[in-house]
């Protein structure tokens, strides 16, 4: 006797409903798939964190090494300018002050601002030396 096949209707996939069992799977394989890529991602992180870390590391050498020399070299010019132009900028300073003062003075006093009053010593005269007296005339 033979075996009567019956021939299986492929289901139409546009209009079927999903199925709960094919919602599982397809949910099992993404976790598993976000698992895979968090943990690759996670590694990669730790390594990028590592180079990054090290060239950091670098750079902040390179910059110390530069900076140091720079700032010695820097300290040795201003020990050797110090002097002269320490005289310069005090000179001009009290150049300055004294223009402005002598400009303002016009304008402060309209204000009634006053100027202060500089007290003066006087100049110490030396004594008039005493002329020697001579007997030999008189005043008549």
């Amino acid at each position: 006797m033979a075996r009567k096949i019956s021939k299986r209707t492929p289901r139409a996939t546009k209009n079927a409903p999903v199925q709960p069992r094919e919602l599982l799977l397809a949910g099992i394989g993404a976790v598993s798939l976000g698992r895979k890529q968090a943990i690759k991602s996670y590694a990669d992180t730790l390594e990028g964190a590592a180079d990054l870390r090290a060239r950091a590391e670098a750079a902040v050498q390179d910059a110390v090494e530069t900076v140091s020399g720079k700032v010695v070299a820097l300290r040795k010019q201003a020990k050797a300018s110090v002097g002269p132009m320490q005289k310069k900028v005090i000179a001009l300073a009290s150049e300055a002050k004294t223009q402005a003062e002598t400009r303002l003075a016009p304008v402060l006093a309209k204000f009634g601002v006053k100027k202060k009053a500089i007290k003066r010593t006087a100049a110490k005269k030396k004594p008039v030396a005493k002329r020697p007296v001579k007997r030999g005339r008189r005043a008549a």
